[in-house]
């Protein structure tokens, strides 16, 4: 995970927001966003979920014991603050799709925890919201992302369905060709209308 990597590259940032290739992020719906606390998707119950250990794959147990030991090997404060989020439920494992997250500059925490698990083959989906619940409660992260739309199956026909510039962000879009960019700047400019200039 090379994302410690970017912290120390711009280090006259406020904070890091991340976002994948599939995920459009409506920028101007970001404003009121408090740059002082996690973002991340922990209210869109598609991009998070828990997940049972039991009758599942030896994957999953593998990635279980992975957590376990990368959780026994953080400093007190980021365990105290994992186990009183999580489940006592030992078989319930967290998943997020880590599709977009924002992390302020100042919370070092996260380059500590991503030094943690360096060496294992620990799954991103799993260790993204691992650190996030060690580092604080999801009580206290910002909602920003709670309204975002998150489609696993897109119409294939018209993805424009699926669409709106009223929320932060939207899972899934990809975009395969020119004509298609075109096509999104311009949906999107009814956020930002000076989008148009960029067709």
């Amino acid at each position: 995970m090379q994302l410690p990597i970017i912290f120390f590259l711009f280090t006259s940032a406020e904070g890091f927001l991340f976002l994948q290739d599939n995920t459009i992020l409506n920028y101007w719906n970001l404003l009121q966003a408090d740059i002082s606390k996690l973002w991340i998707t922990n209210k869109v119950s598609k991009s998070w979920s828990t997940v049972s250990t039991s009758g599942n794959s030896g994957l999953v147990f593998k990635q279980v014991d992975m957590v376990k030991k990368v959780v026994n090997m953080m400093p007190v404060h980021f365990q105290v603050s994992y186990k009183e989020t999580i489940s006592s439920d030992q078989q319930i494992l967290t998943v997020c799709s880590s599709d977009v997250f924002y992390i302020p500059r100042f919370i070092a925490d996260f380059t500590d925890l991503v030094n943690l698990v360096e060496n294992l083959e620990i799954h991103h989906k799993i260790a993204i919201p691992m650190f996030f619940l060690s580092m604080d409660s999801p009580q206290n992260y910002d909602p920003v992302h709670n309204r975002m739309i998150y489609e696993e199956n897109p119409s294939s026909t018209n993805p424009t369905t699926s669409y709106s510039d009223k929320v932060p962000a939207v899972h899934l879009w990809n975009v395969s060709s020119e004509q298609e960019f075109i096509k999104l700047i311009r949906i999107m400019a009814a956020g930002d209308p000076l989008l148009l200039e960029l067709v």
